[in-house]
């Protein structure tokens, strides 16, 4: 929590090309970076730019603020591998999956969490042939309907070894005051079909989310012969907590 001190743009006045082969910058690793900066009263622009990265590209635009500690990206990361940028970014294993990623935000502040808490824009991705760690839907399902019955919600704790492996997964974020809210997840599973609707808590780190799963296939072979009777059935899933103690409920 230190205090971002940007004022050492202020006396810079600077336009120019940078071209690197190989960077690191916050355990993010590109290669082929290329931007073009210009500085003048206080602001940096770094526009365009264009990096190889996870296998695939960035392309996009930054700008930084001195006076207001400001901050702005619009990025379109293409083809990237989302769990090794994730785990290197955020040191979180959460997600798996090659597509496309779209950024659009801004944010202010003096220190990361003040910039957390004051983040705004939106967010989209596309994502194919991944998972979704932490939660296996058809799981959850499966001893929900165990316990049909008992009158009262299956709460299970969200652990590493757990997944929902998925073909294709698209969502979009608009971003306020730090909270992601989402209205349009859309996953298919080999056993499930998964929308959904909540809020991402970025500056609390915190998740509310109801997800509604529907039992779309049954096949014996893959594990979902338990599944006939629920089969076109949409069940909630709620997940709820901090992100490095996530609950969900199957209700």
């Amino acid at each position: 929590e230190k205090p971002i001190d940007l004022t050492a743009l202020e006396g810079v006045n600077a336009t120019g090309q940078l071209r690197i082969g190989a960077l690191q910058v916050s355990n993010i690793k590109a290669r082929n970076v290329s931007v073009g900066i210009r500085a003048a009263g206080g602001k940096l622009d770094v526009a365009p730019m264009a990096a190889n990265l996870y296998d695939g590209k960035l392309a996009g635009s930054a700008s930084v603020t001195a006076r207001s500690n400001a901050v702005a990206a619009k990025q379109r990361l293409s083809g990237v591998s989302v769990g090794p940028l994730i785990r290197d970014a955020a040191n979180k294993d959460v997600l798996e999956g090659r597509g496309n990623v779209t950024l659009d935000l801004d944010t202010k502040g003096a220190t990361v969490t003040a910039m957390k808490k004051a983040l705004n824009g939106t967010a989209s991705l596309a994502l194919k042939d991944g998972a979704v760690k932490g939660v296996d839907v058809a799981g959850a399902i499966r001893k929900a309907k165990a316990a049909l019955g008992s009158k009262s919600a299956l709460e299970e704790q969200a652990r590493g070894g757990d997944k929902t492996d998925f073909s294709d997964l698209t969502a979009s974020f608009t971003i306020r005051n730090g909270v992601a809210h989402n209205e349009d997840l859309q996953l298919r599973a080999p056993l499930v079909r998964v929308s959904g609707r909540g809020d991402i808590d970025i500056g609390e780190s915190r998740i509310d989310y109801t997800a509604q799963a529907s039992v779309v296939a049954t096949a014996g072979g893959q594990g979902g012969k338990d599944l006939a009777d629920v089969a076109g059935v949409t069940i909630p899933v709620r997940l709820a907590g901090p992100f490095d103690a996530v609950k969900y409920s199957v209700d």
